[in-house]
């Protein structure tokens, strides 16, 4: 931020030749960080072919289940245990 006001302080000599360039950038920066809003590994599908193996093989996998306080936690015995 400080590098901005000192860029907007040294140019105040070129008058309004600064402010529609600082608009395109705030305009191309802003439209850069909206424009990432696609979730990497979405819920519904499987994140690699053994993911979707085990699933076929297996059922759906069990990634969550309540503690005794009824909060949610990991279900590490359910997914790290032998399977038949």
């Amino acid at each position: 931020m400080k590098f901005l006001l000192n860029f907007l302080q040294v140019n105040k000599e070129n008058g309004m030749r600064c402010v529609p360039c600082f608009i395109a950038v705030v305009m191309a920066s802003s439209i850069l960080l909206c424009g990432c809003r696609r979730t990497l590994f979405p819920r519904n599908e499987q994140r690699t072919q053994f993911e979707a193996y085990n699933t076929m093989r297996f059922g759906p996998q069990l990634t969550e289940q309540p503690d005794p306080f009824g909060l949610p936690e990991p279900a590490l015995r359910a997914r790290l245990g032998l399977r038949d």
